[in-house]
């Protein structure tokens, strides 16, 4: 027993990170400014395995993969204005995939290394055009859950 518990003790940690955790991933604080609104956005995704879209905003269209390697995307885009959303954290953007992490969220990209688990940009529709705002993991919202709501 004696030779077992410094290997017992050396995994015991080690399980925690195996697990996958799921979570609802909702779109949030997105930067606009008074009189702007969101066209579209895209975020490209590292470690993240998408399970479902949970729902769709009216005039919108979602879309979410994986390739064969740890990257992914998640994008939206409104069909005209009518559709944009000018609030910072729209209702119809919370719970909006449903996703497993198999490690913490990575704050940034590491060199030589794995890309951040959300960066991207979003489309903003302005009085004089439009411009692109940067979406990081704090416009991405994760919730603890195992289904869509």
């Amino acid at each position: 027993m004696k030779l077992l518990l410094p290997l017992m003790l050396s995994t015991a940690g080690a399980a925690s990170g195996d697990h996958p955790s799921t979570y609802l991933a909702s779109i949030v604080e997105v930067p606009l400014k008074a009189g702007e609104s969101m066209e579209s956005f895209t975020i490209s995704t590292w470690g993240v395995e998408f399970k479902a879209i949970c729902k769709i905003p009216g005039g919108w269209r979602i879309k979410a993969g994986n390739s064969a390697t740890p990257d992914g995307v998640l994008e939206g885009e409104g069909s005209q204005g009518a559709t944009w959303f000018n609030r910072r954290s729209p209702s119809e953007l919370r719970y909006l995939a449903l996703i497993t992490l198999y490690a913490p969220v990575q704050r940034s990209d590491i060199r030589n290394g794995p890309d951040a688990t959300f960066k991207g940009t979003a489309t903003v529709s302005t009085d004089s055009g439009e411009r692109t705002a940067r979406l990081t993991y704090r416009n991405v919202k994760l919730t603890p859950a195992s289904r869509c709501p």
